[in-house]
């Protein structure tokens, strides 16, 4: 592996994707990370019905209990599931290269949300699902296609270390755009911070137009719910350079922490509402563990 790809990608990470491997051996037979029951009858999983067999049917779903009791052949349907594909959209704006408030580690949230990508991206690749990457800043950027397998999934550790924070965040732009494409339904898996210029109420409206299922990734700095901040300050965008002089009490941390919690809760409850999921993600702790929770009951399903 190349030297930068060790960087983000090192051994340590890359064997914590073991277990994650493990997990995903509780997806039931013909499973994938992404799917939905179909309504067309083949080989599959759930037993729906029978019917008299016909020349040219598979004889391997011949019901044979059926042919003792009645020496007729009857055919067994089953409810299969369609493979669906997995679109994720990474956030690389300028903020998401932001170094936690008053730590000494210099761990960003773009490094965590690349780790984040490859893990979910490792364990779709793992079920043969096809995975799209999609960067997005103040624009959506040109992304990656057709992970699937091993083989392809380390070409995707290649281009996530080639990535960089850049420009404005675009998110509810990137949402809308996404839901306006001819893209099959399947999986939307949305790592971000959540944050953008048009404001909360903007990035839940985006989020209900996208026809997917939801799995909303979110990064989070340590303390990032309530800043350890007080007194005179100036804060300065760094997607902007605006500065912002500003008085911080407990009054304003107050206010701040139940404006964060709200978005996070509409988050949550708007994912859960779309058959998904919401977890946040801490930058100071190892990413595989945190995204093996999504996996604690199961497939994620779309």
């Amino acid at each position: 592996m190349p030297a930068a790809t060790s960087n983000i990608f090192d051994p340590a990470f890359l064997r914590s994707l073991e277990a994650l491997r493990m997990l995903a051996r509780r997806v039931p037979t013909g499973g994938r990370l992404a799917e939905q029951p179909s309504r067309s009858r083949g080989a599959g999983i759930e037993f729906t019905d029978v019917r008299p067999y016909v020349a040219g049917d598979d004889i391997r779903a011949i019901d044979w209990n059926l042919w003792q009791r009645f020496e007729k052949a009857f055919l067994r349907l089953f409810l299969h599931d369609e493979d669906l594909p997995v679109h994720m959209l990474l956030d690389e704006s300028a903020s998401m290269a932001m170094p936690p408030l008053s730590r000494s580690e210099p761990r960003d949230k773009l490094t965590t949300a690349r780790q984040a990508v490859a893990a979910l991206a490792f364990v779709a690749a793992e079920h043969l699902d096809r995975v799209g990457v999609t960067p997005f800043a103040e624009q959506t950027s040109t992304g990656i296609r057709g992970i699937c397998g091993s083989s392809s999934f380390h070409r995707l550790l290649a281009w996530l270390v080639a990535r960089n924070a850049h420009g404005g965040t675009g998110l509810v732009a990137a949402l809308r755009e996404i839901a306006h494409r001819r893209l099959r339904r399947g999986l939307l898996i949305v790592v971000s911070d959540f944050l953008d210029p048009l404001g909360a109420d903007a990035v839940i409206a985006a989020l209900r137009l996208a026809p997917h299922t939801l799995c909303l990734v979110r990064i989070v700095h340590p303390d990032e719910a309530r800043p350890k901040l007080t007194g005179e300050l100036e804060l300065e965008d760094r997607e902007t350079g605006e500065r912002l002089p500003l008085f911080v009490d407990d009054a304003a941390l107050d206010r701040y922490a139940a404006a964060y919690a709200a978005h996070r809760d509409a988050l949550r409850d708007l994912a859960r509402a779309r058959r998904g999921q919401y977890l946040e993600v801490a930058t100071h702790e190892p990413v595989v563990p945190q995204i093996s929770k999504l996996f604690e009951h199961g497939v994620l399903r779309a």
